[in-house]
């Protein structure tokens, strides 16, 4: 598997970046692109890193190609799902099989909806929030899973 950490910091006071994981190979024989992203607490710096995000997925992943955008997107308000879905076709994985987006912050007692697994290409099976020990030790956010099947 191939990565590198793109920068996407909207200003000196947070450093904020976006891993893209090239050539995943699941279960061997599948390529699925899949970026994890951890952006920033101000919507103006969002902005544009959700917009650098956007080109940096339409130059280097085939506009049909399986995809997975997944992390700390800070976007209590969702701007970032309404970008990413208009742009890249995605859809929020727990939207898709709840009908509405984890809460994930704080781990303890998950209130704010601030992380997401975003998907294209891809069926949701199932989805999980993980608040609760070992999960809760790990992060101040609650780790959120989604089980997902190629389509045949």
């Amino acid at each position: 598997m191939k990565w590198d950490n793109q920068d996407i910091s909207a200003h000196r006071f947070e450093s904020r970046g976006v891993l893209p994981l090239r050539d995943c190979n699941i279960e061997q024989w599948h390529d699925i692109a899949l970026f994890v992203c951890s952006s920033g607490l101000f919507a103006r710096g969002r902005g544009q890193q959700m917009q650098e995000l956007v080109e940096r997925v339409q130059r280097v992943v085939p506009a049909d190609a399986p995809l997975i955008i997944a992390g700390d997107f800070n976007d209590w308000n969702n701007h970032a799902g309404y970008l990413l879905a208009r742009e890249l076709h995605l859809q929020e994985a727990f939207e898709v099989k709840t009908g509405k987006l984890a809460r994930s912050y704080p781990c303890g007692l998950p209130l704010l909806r601030m992380d997401r697994i975003y998907v294209r290409g891809l069926s949701v099976q199932q989805t999980e929030v993980h608040a609760h020990y070992p999960w809760n030790k790990i992060s101040d956010h609650a780790a959120l899973s989604a089980s997902l099947i190629l389509p045949a």
